[in-house]
C-alpha cells in the first residue's frame, strides 16, 4: 500500500457529486460531503505548509474519510455508470487519469487500495509512518476575467496621439529684427515733390524734395498658459516633455493667423489684371499677372501663399486640348507638389483664407522681437504653492513691422 498512488481529483469527485446528488439518498449526500471538504483541506495544507508532518497527518485524515465513505463512493460510481453520456460530459472538464476510461480507473484504484482491504489491514497501513498518498487536486483554469481583480499589467506607448502642428510657420520665412525697448520706429517715405531731370546747358538744376512719416511698431505679447497639478505630472510622466510641444504648436497657430491677417489688412499692392483677350483664365494665370504687378512696382515677388484647396486647384488646372497643364509658361511643379510660378514659390498653408492669394516683398516685411519665444514653468504663480499646482507659460513679445504696405498684394481668385 505504501508504494501505491491513488489519483483522485477534487474536480472529478465534485463534478460527479453535483451531477448525481439528486439520485443519492440524504444519508449518502451527507456522508460524501466531508470527503470533499477533506480533499480541499489537503490541497490547502500542501500549498501553504512547509511541514511534512502536517501534510502526512492530513493525508491520514483524508484516507480515513475515504475508507469511512467507501460504500457511499461505490454507490456514487454505480449510479454514474448508468448515465454514461453525463459521465462523458464531465470527463471533458477534468484531466483524465493514465487509463483512457475515467470510470474504470476510478473503480480499479478504489477496489485495489480500499475495498479489497479489511478494516484491520487498512488501519495498520494508515498508521504506518511511511504511508504515502498523492492527491491531484485540479481546479478550474485561471482566466483574466475570473481570477484578476482590478486591472491587468499594462505597457505604455512612448509616443502620444497629439494634434499635429501646421506644416510650416510664417516666422520661418520672415526677417527678424530686435527691439530692446518694445517700441520700434521706422520712417516711411510718403511723398516726393519735384524731380530729377536732365539739365539744360546754362539752366538751373531741378529740385526734388522727400517727405517721411514716422511709423511706430509697438510689441505685443502673444501668450497663453496651462495649469496642472503636481499629481498629474507624476501620473503622466511624459507631460514634462509633451506639454511644451503642445504649447508651442498652439502658439505658432495663433502667430501664423495674426501675421497673415495683419498683412492682408495692410496690403495696398495692385490686383488689377487685363480684362481684354489674353487676360487670366484660371488661378495660376491670375497669380502670374499679380506677380507682374509686383515687379512693375519694382518690388520683389518673394513668396505667395494660398489655402491648400486653392493649391490643389492650381496643380489640377485642366489640360489644354489634352496636352500639358493649363498653368502658364515659366511655372514649375516638383515631385513633392511645391509650385513655382515665374520664379516665385507658391506655398500652401492651412491658415490662409480660401479663395485668396497673398504676395509680398520679403525685404519690406519683418518681425520685430523684444523678448524671444519661450516656455516657462512656475510653482509660485498665484496660489500654486498652497494647491500644488504648476503653471506652464508660452509667450513671445513681438509685432509685425510693415515697411511698405504697397509691397503686399492681397487678391481674390476670380474677383479681378
Amino acid at each position: 500500500m505504501a508504494d501505491e498512488v491513488i489519483k483522485i481529483t477534487n474536480q472529478q469527485l465534485t463534478s460527479l457529486f453535483k451531477a448525481m446528488k439528486d439520485e443519492l439518498s440524504q444519508d449518502q449526500r451527507e456522508g460524501l460531503g466531508p470527503v470533499i471538504v477533506e480533499l480541499e483541506t489537503l490541497k490547502h495544507v500542501k500549498e501553504t505548509s512547509a511541514s511534512k508532518s502536517d501534510v502526512a497527518e492530513t493525508e491520514k485524515k483524508v484516507m480515513a474519510k475515504v475508507q469511512e465513505q467507501a460504500e457511499n463512493i461505490k454507490a456514487l460510481l454505480d449510479i454514474a455508470n448508468k448515465n454514461q453520456p453525463l459521465i462523458d460530459s464531465i470527463g471533458k472538464e477534468v484531466r483524465e487519469s493514465k487509463k483512457t476510461d475515467f470510470m474504470t480507473s476510478w473503480k480499479n484504484a478504489l477496489d485495489t487500495n480500499i475495498f479489497s482491504k479489511d478494516e484491520a489491514q487498512m488501519t495498520k497501513e494508515v498508521n504506518n509512518r511511511s504511508f504515502k498518498m498523492q492527491m491531484d487536486l485540479k481546479v478550474a483554469d485561471m482566466t483574466s476575467g475570473g481570477h484578476v481583480t482590478g486591472d491587468v499589467t499594462h505597457s505604455y506607448n512612448s509616443r502620444q496621439g497629439l494634434v499635429p502642428s501646421q506644416s510650416w510657420n510664417f516666422r520661418s520665412i520672415l526677417n527678424t529684427t530686435p527691439s530692446p525697448t518694445g517700441s520700434f520706429v521706422t520712417y516711411r517715405e510718403t511723398g516726393t515733390t519735384g524731380s530729377i531731370s536732365v539739365q539744360t546747358e546754362g539752366q538751373g538744376k531741378t529740385q526734388i524734395d522727400y517727405s517721411f512719416t514716422e511709423v511706430k511698431t509697438v510689441s505685443k505679447y502673444i501668450a497663453g498658459y496651462a495649469n496642472f497639478s503636481k499629481q498629474l505630472m507624476y501620473n503622466l510622466p511624459f507631460l514634462n516633455n509633451t506639454l511644451p510641444r503642445m504649447l508651442l504648436r498652439d502658439f505658432y497657430k495663433k502667430e501664423n493667423d495674426y501675421i497673415y491677417d495683419t498683412m492682408v489688412a495692410a496690403a495696398t499692392g495692385s490686383t488689377s489684371t487685363p480684362v481684354v483677350p489674353g487676360g487670366p483664365t484660371n488661378d495660376a494665370e491670375e497669380i502670374l499677372f499679380w506677380i507682374a504687378n509686383q515687379r512693375s512696382a519694382d518690388f520683389n515677388a518673394s513668396y505667395g501663399v494660398v489655402d491648400w484647396a486653392d493649391w490643389a486647384r492650381i496643380l489640377k488646372s485642366g489640360r489644354n486640348s489634352g496636352s500639358g497643364y493649363a498653368t502658364p509658361l515659366g511655372s514649375a511643379v516638383v515631385g513633392n507638389g511645391d509650385i513655382m510660378i515665374a520664379g516665385t514659390p507658391i506655398l500652401g498653408a492651412s491658415w490662409a483664407d480660401a479663395g485668396e492669394f497673398l504676395l509680398w516683398d520679403n525685404e519690406m516685411v519683418e518681425r520685430v522681437e523684444t523678448e524671444s519665444l519661450r516656455v516657462e514653468f512656475s510653482f509660485e504663480e498665484g496660489n500654486n504653492f498652497t494647491k500644488n499646482l504648476i503653471t506652464a507659460k508660452v509667450e513671445c513679445f513681438e509685432e509685425l513691422n510693415i515697411l511698405r504696405p504697397d509691397a503686399i498684394i492681397h487678391g481674390e481668385f476670380g474677383g479681378s
